[in-house]
Parts: C-alpha cells; sequence; structure tokens
C-alpha cells in the first residue's frame, strides 16, 4: 500500500488522487532520485518563477506526496534557470478560481505543509527571492545561494503590507532588529550580506553552486529522517511554547523515535565503531 493510498483510507474525505508520474504538471518540474531527494522546480522562467495559484497547488500536491511517502527523505525547491528563484507573485496571471483562491485558501496552505514536514526542505537559490518568493524561502528550513542573489520584500514601498508569514519566519531567522529593517524599508540583501546576516546557510560561487548543493542535500539524505524530524518538530513546537513544555515536547518525540530501525542502526552502530547508514525509517 502506497502513502497516498494509505492517507486516503484515513481520511475518506481527501479525494483520491492518481499518482504523480499520471497527473498534469503545468508550472512545476519534479524528480525522485535513488537516494529519496524529491527535488521540485518552479518552472516559469519567462516570469522569474513567478507564483499563481496553479503552481501553488501543484507545489503544494508534491508537499503533501513527501509527507506520506517515507522513501522521501529531502526535498528541494528552486526556480528554472539561474536569474530567479521566484519573483515573488505574478500580479499579472495569478489565475484564480474564484471563490476559492486566495491567500489564506492558498499561499498560506502550502507554507503551512512545508513546517509540518517532518523532513528537510531546502531552498536551493538563484537571482531574486522576492515578495512571496521570498517568503516561500524563507519557509524552507535550510536555504543556499550562489553569488547573483538578491532577496528582500519591498512590498511596503507600495504600502502593501504582509500575509504571507515574514514577520513570523524572518525575526527568527536574521533576529528582530534586522528583521525589522529589511520589512519596514523594503531594503534587498546581495548573497554575502544574506550569509553574513544568517539567512543563508551556505553560499558558493555560481560556477561551484551546482556540485556543492548537491553534496550538501545528499548528505541531508544519508541522516536519519525520522530523527532529523524531530530535531524540525521540537524547534517548531518551542516557538509558541516555554522552557519546561518545550521540555516535555522534546522527551515525547523523542520517545517516538526510539523504535525506529535508525534509531536501532545508530545504537548498534555506536557500539560497532562505524558510521551509522541509515533507512530513513
Amino acid at each position: 500500500m502506497t502513502g497516498e493510498q494509505s492517507n486516503a483510507i484515513s481520511n475518506p474525505n481527501r479525494p483520491t488522487l492518481p499518482p504523480l508520474e499520471e497527473r498534469e504538471w503545468k508550472h512545476v518540474l519534479w524528480n525522485v532520485s535513488d537516494s529519496g531527494v524529491l527535488s521540485i522546480t518552479l518552472d516559469r522562467p519567462q516570469r522569474l518563477n513567478a507564483l499563481n495559484y496553479r503552481l501553488l497547488r501543484e507545489l503544494h500536491q508534491l508537499i503533501e506526496h513527501a509527507h506520506e511517502t517515507p522513501e522521501i527523505r529531502v526535498v528541494t525547491i528552486r526556480g528554472q534557470g539561474t536569474r530567479a528563484f521566484c519573483s515573488g507573485d505574478d500580479l499579472n496571471g495569478m489565475e484564480p478560481e474564484p471563490g476559492v483562491d486566495n491567500s489564506r485558501t492558498v499561499h498560506h496552505q502550502i507554507l503551512n505543509a512545508i513546517r509540518d514536514l517532518p523532513k528537510p526542505v531546502v531552498a536551493l537559490i538563484h537571482g531574486f527571492a522576492l515578495g512571496h518568493g521570498f517568503e516561500l524561502a524563507c519557509a524552507c528550513d535550510l536555504r543556499l545561494g550562489s553569488d547573483n542573489i538578491e532577496i528582500g520584500d519591498h512590498r511596503v514601498l507600495r504600502a502593501i503590507g504582509p500575509n504571507g508569514g515574514s514577520t513570523w519566519y524572518l525575526p527568527r531567522i536574521v533576529g528582530h532588529g534586522r528583521a525589522l529593517e529589511l520589512l519596514m524599508t523594503g531594503r534587498h540583501l546581495n548573497s554575502q550580506e544574506a550569509f553574513d546576516w544568517g539567512w543563508l546557510n551556505h553560499t558558493w560561487a555560481m560556477d561551484e553552486f551546482e556540485e556543492r548543493a548537491a553534496e550538501y542535500v545528499e548528505t541531508l539524505a544519508q541522516l536519519p529522517t525520522i530523527a532529523a524530524g524531530v530535531f524540525k518538530s521540537a524547534m517548531e513546537y518551542s516557538v509558541a511554547h516555554g522552557y519546561r513544555d518545550s521540555l516535555a515536547y522534546e522527551l515525547e518525540v523523542t520517545l517516538r523515535n526510539l523504535g525506529t530501525y535508525d534509531a536501532n542502526e545508530g545504537r548498534v552502530s555506536f557500539h560497532e565503531k562505524r558510521d551509522g547508514v541509515y533507512k530513513g525509517r
């Protein structure tokens, strides 16, 4: 039984979808590697990979698939080409379904799905990451950038307020004061500034980015995936809870991990004085 079939049984109100290979994909490309990396590419290069509702719904389907599929151990999100990760919402081409599509029902759903996914989600960033594209990168767990990036949210300069989580994500990534500076002034950062501020986890020159980023992602794919998800879940919980509650939650999720194959492999490999060989289960 596949993850999607079991999910459909546990949630009978959710429509059963065909396998990924049989669905129509208009604005994203995807691939799953032998090591369990789901690579997602926003595929609207003529619009600098700007978001519309169809793209966001397709992205949400893929994140849900990753949640339901134990064999997927890491998710990466990038934009097609090197000019832009994502330039934000396509204000001239959102193509909403009337009465259905809005920030709450679409943008927020994909951002929540990324935060709820108990696996690493990595943004691979070239060029522009602006507006909602910046927020999408902020929602990811880790951000790797080439040296041609320009990131930020300049909507304040058009008297537009926030609606995609930047006021929550950004101070937790770069600190309160720096987050306020970026959001209230509309300032953009280049690659070195984004790295110095802690927004980028790593940055590399364009000519070495693909190789170095692939090595980094492959290292993540070899981790004990459930244990990595425990750390993500515990950190997410701690944001809204005090020390004692967070301490109790750490123990709760850690105990869930104890019976996994990888937890046993971790113990055995330690006693055998070798590196663990993990399977993500």
